[in-house]
């Protein structure tokens, strides 16, 4: 990390000794400047047995509740058997939610530590009354809080409130005492969210028949140990957004002067043909079929049979996996997730397919302010540059001078909300347990959708 600054001052020099009154210059300074305080990824700036980088600390965003989903999600069976009491709203229903996971594909769960409804609400707001019917004068029959998450059963028409301009209501149900119990929302209080199992199974599908069919191979820049990129056309992004740190050139012809755009580290690759200088490649992340250097080309641990998938929803953040079994595809766990942040100093998780390239049991993180190690984020999956799925973080305490750990923590609220971490994918600590100790390199893939 500290490179970067004694680099900067250097690289902003460079660039204005030119011309220092002109605008490209000064947009292109920004950029270069963005491109190295910005463009960390979460295990970036994370102390690992093999690096000595080091990452922002993952504090101050939500304290441990009391409750978890457990405590307040209805199951399934449970939320059929109470579906019999819309008959009063029928006429004004606007519809039903009930996400279906496609017939071609097992449900044979493997971890099921939390109930997670397929349908559910996310609560955005604190305090929020839950009413006896979709009306502001109907009685008061529970609390829902910031961050919860219930269970959707249906959306009514109610009634319309001036203030929110909105006449929507959703039917929730959740457990009081382990007893079932339905309510309304009113709608802009919270928002909708399922888990996309089609959208899901069909991105395994495309990853099983291009992967299956060709010669697999992933992009390999991390931390740009292949080489920077260049510029795109003096810009640190390309026309489509993505940024060339631990990224390789794409070009449309096999020449370095052609042009080009750039493909994240860890997106799978077919290679279709090879020159002395290139492979040219066919990429799953996007169309078309580009001219790669080779150093920016492995074949290392590459998948020849895919078998294993894990599919994060950036838009609902949640996640599927998927296992081939018997010539199968099985549906073996669904949880929430938190993806990365589209916002300064953070990176938003980047849409795509993925090689699952390396697994780390436990990295270490410094504090931003005083550099010296604050805590551990356990069971790390690490996907593209810098994004991990991982585990909840665990800050140290200090006693006596000394670093004690108070041992790992498996829930935080804020898990399955809104996009929080600097482009990792954040788990509950079972659950990442569960897909590190299930995941295989060389058999396995990451997949983010919206």
């Amino acid at each position: 990390m500290k490179r970067a600054f004694v680099l900067l001052p250097i690289i902003l020099l460079f660039l204005t000794a030119c011309d220092k009154k002109t605008d490209n210059n000064i947009a292109v300074r920004n950029e270069v400047y963005n491109e190295v305080y910005n463009s960390e990824s979460e295990h970036d700036r994370i102390v690992t047995p093999d690096t000595n980088v080091t990452a922002e600390p993952l504090k101050g965003e939500a304290e441990e509740k009391n409750v978890t989903e457990s405590d307040v999600i209805v199951d399934q069976k449970e939320l059929e058997s109470g579906k019999g009491d819309l008959t009063e709203y029928r006429e004004i229903m606007l519809k039903t939610f009930e996400s279906k996971v496609p017939e071609e594909v097992v449900i044979n769960k493997k971890y099921s530590k939390y109930e997670v409804p397929t349908d559910y609400l996310l609560i955005l707001s604190d305090e929020i009354n839950i009413r006896e019917k979709p009306s502001s004068s109907a009685k008061v029959i529970g609390k829902a809080q910031y961050f919860e998450k219930v269970n959707l059963v249906a959306e009514v028409q109610g009634e319309y409130l001036e203030k929110y301009k909105t006449d929507k209501w959703y039917k929730i149900a959740w457990k009081v005492d382990n007893k079932v119990q339905n309510g309304y929302i009113l709608s802009i209080l919270a928002e909708k969210r399922e888990f996309q199992f089609d959208k899901m199974f069909e991105a395994v599908n495309t990853a099983q028949n291009e992967l299956d069919k060709n010669t697999s191979a992933y992009i390999t820049n991390y931390k740009n140990r292949a080489g920077t990129a260049p510029l795109y056309k003096g810009r640190t992004k390309d026309k489509f957004g993505i940024q060339r740190n631990q990224a390789a050139p794409a070009y449309y012809e096999p020449n370095l002067g052609a042009e080009f755009r750039y493909i994240s580290d860890g997106a799978l690759v077919s290679i279709i043909a090879e020159t002395d200088s290139f492979y040219k490649i066919h990429a799953l992340n996007f169309e078309g079929e580009y001219y790669v250097p080779k150093k920016y080309i492995s074949f290392r641990e590459s998948i020849e049979k895919l078998s294993k998938v894990v599919v994060v929803d950036r838009k609902n953040q949640n996640e599927g996996v998927f296992e081939l079994i018997d010539g199968k595809w099985n549906l073996i766990s669904y949880t929430y997730a938190t993806t990365g942040e589209n916002s300064k100093h953070k990176l938003p998780t980047d849409l795509g397919y993925y090689m699952a390239i390396q697994k780390v049991a436990k990295f270490t993180y410094l504090d931003d302010a005083t550099k010296q190690i604050a805590g551990y984020a356990p069971y790390a999956i690490r996907f593209n540059g810098g994004a991990y799925i991982h585990g909840v973080p665990v800050d140290y305490i200090k006693k006596g001078g000394k670093r004690v750990d108070p041992g790992m923590q498996e829930y935080l609220s804020t898990v399955g909300t809104v996009p929080r971490s600097h482009k990792c994918v954040r788990n509950y600590t079972s659950h990442a347990k569960f897909l590190y100790n299930w995941v295989e390199i060389g058999k396995s893939a990451v997949i983010v959708i919206e």
